[in-house]
């Protein structure tokens, strides 16, 4: 997904700012927005479903027409890295986050014990991934890590939670001015800092600022050839929804 860069969002900063983005959003726009999306991307599959498996090795997620008014959500702010092309493991992680423009809020469904029933937009804007649909999670142990996310963060009682899909769709949140990773799989969490300082090979963070162009776009163009990637922090104005008003 495309990606627009905040201008001030600096580590001694990012915490502070992401709090005060989050606390000033409106979420009824978000919202409204995201069940927009839901309804455009499954006319989407309908009328190009043949030619996507066609084209793709994995079949696109089937039509969810999810009415979110009729769900519990968790409102989930989208941040990705960008400018990581020179990280070294000195660095502050943290002096590279953003906020996702495109996604800017993922909305996580949950039944009334805080369960995890389903995501919007964690993977394309405008699919919904039902955490049921064996299809993408054919292990019952995954699916009971998957749906213990929210429940197992908000123990941690988070300022804030957030998710991050140039760092391999990952869940995190904020508690104490640090920035934590939450492991599924473990279930266990650690410091941003921490974690991305573990990994075996630097140009994985240093090429995680590259993102596939969505499937419901035509291919950029560059130089007479057409590419399916661009890097974060270039999204086209047009795209950029940041906490727009609700139309009066």
């Amino acid at each position: 997904m495309g990606l627009f860069f905040v201008n001030g969002l600096y580590s001694q900063n990012i915490i502070k700012q992401l709090k005060e983005f989050y606390a000033n959003a409106d979420f009824a726009w978000y919202e409204q927005k995201i069940q927009e999306d839901l309804m455009k991307f499954d006319s989407f599959l309908i009328n190009n479903m043949l030619r996507i498996i066609d084209s793709l090795p994995y079949c696109p997620y089937r039509p969810a027409n999810i009415d979110l008014s009729k769900e519990n959500k968790v409102f989930v702010l989208s941040i990705a890295l960008a400018n990581t092309e020179q990280y070294s493991f000195e660095d502050n992680i943290y002096d590279y986050l953003i906020i996702d423009s495109l996604r800017t809020f993922v909305i996580v469904c949950v039944d009334d014990k805080m369960n995890v029933k389903g995501f919007t937009d964690t993977e394309e804007r405008g699919t919904y991934i039902d955490i049921k649909d064996d299809f993408f999670y054919p292990e019952k142990k995954q699916r009971r890590q998957i749906r213990k996310i929210i429940k197992n963060i908000t123990k941690e009682n988070p300022d804030l939670i957030l998710f991050c899909d140039s760092w391999d769709g990952t869940f995190l949140y904020i508690k104490d001015e640090l920035i934590y990773l939450y492991h599924i799989k473990t279930g266990q969490s650690l410091e941003f800092n921490e974690h991305v300082r573990k990994c075996p090979d630097i140009n994985m963070i240093r090429r995680s600022n590259f993102i596939l162009w969505p499937l419901n776009k035509k291919l950029e163009v560059v130089d007479g050839h057409p590419i399916d990637y661009r890097l974060t922090g270039h999204t086209p104005s047009e795209e950029v929804r940041l906490c727009p008003p609700l139309s009066k």
